[in-house]
Parts: C-alpha cells; structure tokens; sequence
C-alpha cells in the first residue's frame, strides 16, 4: 500500500470526503487520483493538518495509524465486584459477611460512582430504590465523621451485613431504616427498624448507586 493509499484510509475513518480534504490542503482534485507515493513536502502538510497521524505510519505503512491508538479516550474508573459478597434488606437480615480480599472481576464505571472502593450484590425487598439482585456501587467510609445521616448505607456487623437508610440515636446507637413501608394486616411494619450498637459496626460504606444486570462474567461495562 502506497502512501496516497494509507491517506485514503485515514479519510475514510476520519469520514472526510476527497473533495474537502483536498481543499482544505489546497492539493489538486486528482490528488488522491494517483496511488504512487508523495512528496515529502506534501506528506508534511498533512501531518501539520492532522497532527494525530502517526508518521512512521504515513510514509512506511508501519505501527498503528494514529499516535495515541493504544490509548483508552474513555475515562477509566475500574472498580472491583465481589459476586460472593451480598447485602440484604429483605426481612432475614442474615447475610454472608466473610471477609473477601480479591477479586477478578471489574467495573469500568467511567464517570459514575466516583470514588467507590467496591461493588456488591445486594438481595431483598425491603429497599424501594434498589431492585433484589443489583449490584451496588459502594464507598468504604474511614471516618465516621463523614456519615450524613438520612442516606443509604451498607453496614457491616459480626452478625450481618444490611442495606439500609441510617439515623443516629444517641451516641451509642444507630436505627437502619427499610423505605419499604408495606405493613402487615393489623398494620405493623413488615420491615421493622434495626438498632445497631456503633461499637459493633466494623464497617460502614455509603451507596453511590446501583445497576442492574443479570450476570456477570469478566469485566463488567456499566457506560
């Protein structure tokens, strides 16, 4: 392939027509009519004019054909997902709190979720936001200090791990709200508050969202 070749190529993936790349070099109509190679003189006006190309690739047809090929434009925010690892907030509140440290599977969240350290399943009906089986974008929170309360938080104890909507009680104490405030016939809520102890919580992290997806395998492309 002659270099007039490659510049027909690069044209077509810019989705330029000959006739406007012609006079926007102030190169004869017949340019590309001609499949030998080109000056040097001609080949520097189009890098000058389109500075992404990669020379090497213009006048000997060999590496990539722009510069910054290999790199991802899309903003990267990779997350990790634990599938083994769920909340709860149906009426059982007992929910696998095993300790997980890796994971191969990731989240390319771009723009969403900023600042999330993990993303976890979440099961149970007792959340109007979140549907049983989502996936939640969650951020571990190292202060309590940066809790605001009224917000959804995963809250993690010895004995379970719920999603819930939090309020302080006193200085000892939590309540974890359900939104959901289907009541039993006679009234009572079907998904009471739950009274936490703060010195049992060994780990608090904010909801930043959720997505739902049917299964996961491999990276999971949330964009």
């Amino acid at each position: 392939m002659g270099t007039t070749e490659r510049v027909k190529q690069f044209i077509d993936f810019k989705g330029v027509s000959k006739y406007k790349f012609c006079k926007e070099l102030s190169f004869s109509n017949k340019f590309l009519d001609n499949s030998s190679n080109m000056g040097t003189d001609k080949a520097s006006k189009i890098l000058h004019h389109y500075p992404e190309i990669n020379p090497e690739w213009l006048l000997t047809g060999e590496g990539s054909m722009l510069k910054d090929q290999t790199i991802d434009t899309k903003q990267k925010n990779m997350i990790p997902l634990y599938e083994d690892v769920g909340t709860i907030g149906g009426a059982s509140i007992v929910a696998n709190t095993d300790a997980v440290s890796e994971t191969k599977l990731q989240i390319d969240a771009g723009g969403w979720f900023n600042g999330a350290t993990a993303a976890i399943r979440h099961y149970g009906d007792s959340m109007n936001e979140y549907q049983s089986g989502c996936i939640l974008a969650i951020k571990e929170l190292h202060d309590k200090n940066e809790i605001i309360w009224g917000r959804n938080y995963v809250v993690e104890t010895d004995e379970m791990r719920i999603t819930k909507k939090i309020a302080e009680i006193d200085q000892d104490h939590i309540n974890c709200y359900s939104t959901n405030n289907e009541t039993y016939p006679d009234g009572a809520l079907i998904h009471q508050p739950i009274k936490v102890c703060k010195k049992n919580i060994r780990r608090i992290s904010k909801v930043l969202g959720a997505v739902n997806k049917e299964e996961s395998t491999g990276q999971v492309t949330l964009l």
